[in-house]
């Protein structure tokens, strides 16, 4: 008995007809017309799946389920579906040009110039946004080389700042990481071959009599001391002398003032001073053979003739009392709070030709405040001091300017790592010009800076965002946003798209393993050149496959392990 056309597998008859086993029937025959037609329900069936897989971002579709899909642009197809072939011009107002005068169609504040370093694209119009202090000064459009930049923790204030610091490098300028804290700048300073400087317990020493760059620089500057003499600039040694000797004792003299809570007597000081210059009349002492600080324990131990009579003391006995509680503080920096690492030369000094510097204070414990404040205040004299030889190097016509950008990445730790450290910052926001260096400071929030130990350092903390050249905001708090306004000016839709940014991601859990959340705001800044209420640029930094690729900007690396065990659950 013939087999019916309903009752024919059609499945296996299509596979003998692509296999060439038998020929397709005519197209107007009954068995061709119902060939035809299982044809196109089996297309509609593969293009619905096809939607759905789609919609659903690659996982298996579920039974029953229909993806979702927008109408098309011009509405609903159908008989009264208000399908629409033609779209309306835009409206259009006639008015005189005297109450007209200066209107301007684009009212939505969004210039975006591509001057400086790339970062990413406009949040509204998605153009390209290029950024960064120095360039932005060079044109005039801030009048101080300098950034405040602002944000919730997460969000990317370091990609931000790394971003423009490759900028920096690719321009030739030098960015100095003294005391990167975190260690987020360590592989950014390898990747384009710069100097990573690695101090902790066992890892590194630093000299506080150490000369420094400057001080290297002045057999340079003796070399060429015919030179200097033709060219009327002979004081630049003794300056670099005096700069470098006025260095160490302002070093020792924090240390010591550090570890004893309190500031060093000003007797001390002077005693410290003149034994480092009696040393270095010594022939082992030289500016490439700095003394350490049992070379000067041993000096002031012994007394001189000339410490003796600075010192008000008339016999041995009486010096030895004198300096009792000095030798003390200054044995305890070799081995007591902070370790061993101020005992010996330093390391690895900093080479003021590298293209970029990162010293990396990470292994340091954290919760050993006066070891922290001790280091942190080394790291900065020794960066300040490469700068100024840089600089003299320059001004005695034995090397090419250059421009540096000082990076004070999670600034509460650094501010309120010492007592001096505040006005240490200040002064760099003040001279910052005059030094040809670029300041780049972050932190989390305002309330950060109001959290400083004493009155004085936070009133001057807080004058920080008013002396930087542009302010860069990124998710904050409407608390938060309150403070800020006081000394910048946001526009309504400027405040709300801030504010936006510090929501997290919605909790809920992604439907394919693997992809996590991202909170709205990660990557979005205002950036604010200017305090007068001028309109900001809100920027979505974008990173490049290189940078993807190297982890530049991962700062979640030790969380591998743990995000690999919640795709496998």
């Amino acid at each position: 008995m013939a087999r019916t056309m309903s009752a024919i597998d059609w499945a296996h008859f299509h596979a003998s007809v692509e296999a060439g086993d038998i020929a397709a029937p005519p197209p107007l025959s009954r068995r061709g017309i119902e060939y035809r037609r299982w044809l196109k329900i089996q297309h509609k069936q593969k293009a619905r799946w096809e939607q759905i897989r789609k919609a659903s971002r690659g996982a298996a579709p579920v039974h029953y389920e229909e993806a979702y899909s927008a109408p098309r642009a011009t509405g609903f197809v159908g008989k009264s579906a208000g399908t629409a072939r033609v779209v309306s011009g835009p409206q259009e107002w006639q008015t005189t040009t005297n109450l007209g005068a200066g209107f301007n169609p684009n009212v939505v504040g969004a210039p975006s110039p591509v001057i400086g370093t790339p970062l990413g694209r406009h949040v509204t119009t998605q153009a390209e946004v290029a950024c960064d202090p120095l360039a932005w000064f060079r044109e005039g459009i801030i009048a101080n080389p300098s950034c405040f930049v602002l944000s919730l923790p997460g969000l990317g204030k370091s990609t931000l700042v790394r971003k423009m610091l490759m900028g920096d490098v690719a321009q030739g300028h030098v960015p100095i990481i003294a005391g990167d804290i975190k260690g987020e700048y360590v592989g950014f300073v390898h990747q384009v071959g710069g100097q990573v400087i690695t101090i902790g317990h066992g890892l590194g020493h630093m000299n506080p009599l150490d000369v420094g760059a400057l001080g290297r620089v002045i057999p340079k500057l003796e070399d060429a001391r015919e030179q200097l003499e033709e060219q009327g600039q002979l004081e630049l040694i003794e300056r670099a002398k005096e700069q470098v000797h006025g260095r160490q004792v302002t070093m020792v003299a924090t240390l010591v003032g550090l570890g004893r809570g309190e500031k060093i007597a000003d007797f001390e000081s002077m005693l410290i001073s003149v034994a480092l210059r009696e040393m270095y009349e010594q022939a082992d002492i030289d500016w490439a053979h700095p003394p350490e600080l049992k070379d000067l324990i041993g000096h002031l131990e012994e007394g001189s003739e000339l410490l003796l009579a600075k010192g008000r003391a008339r016999s041995k006995s009486e010096w030895d009392s004198r300096i009792d509680n000095l030798v003390l503080s200054l044995n305890s920096l070799l081995d007591g709070a902070t370790g061993q690492i101020f005992s010996g030369q330093t390391t690895t000094p900093i080479d003021v030709d590298s293209p970029a510097v990162c010293i990396d204070v990470s292994a340091i414990d954290r919760g050993d405040a006066a070891m922290k404040a001790a280091v942190m205040m080394a790291c900065w004299s020794a960066a300040f001091g490469a700068i100024e030889a840089s600089h003299m190097l320059a001004d005695a016509g034995l090397g090419v300017q250059k421009y540096f950008s000082a990076t004070l990445d999670e600034m509460w730790q650094v501010l309120s790592s010492a007592p001096g450290m505040v006005g240490q910052v200040d002064g760099l926001t003040r001279l910052n010009r005059t030094d040809a260096t670029v300041l780049n400071m972050i932190t989390h929030t305002f309330k950060d800076l109001e959290a400083l130990p004493t009155e004085e350092d936070r009133k001057t903390a807080m004058g920080f965002i008013e002396r930087a050249g542009m302010v860069i905001c990124g998710g904050l708090p409407n608390s938060e946003l309150d403070i800020l306004s006081t000394r910048l000016e946001f526009s309504p839709a400027e405040a709300q798209m801030i504010t936006s940014w510090s929501k997290g991601a919605p909790p809920k859990r992604s439907r394919t393993r693997g992809s996590r959340a991202t909170p709205p705001g990660r990557g979005r800044f205002m950036i604010k050149p200017s305090k007068d209420g001028s309109p900001g640029i809100p920027v979505q930094t974008i990173l490049f496959p290189a940078e993807r690729e190297l982890r530049l900007h991962d700062t979640n690396v030790r969380f591998d392990e743990f995000f690999k065990a919640g795709d496998v659950a």
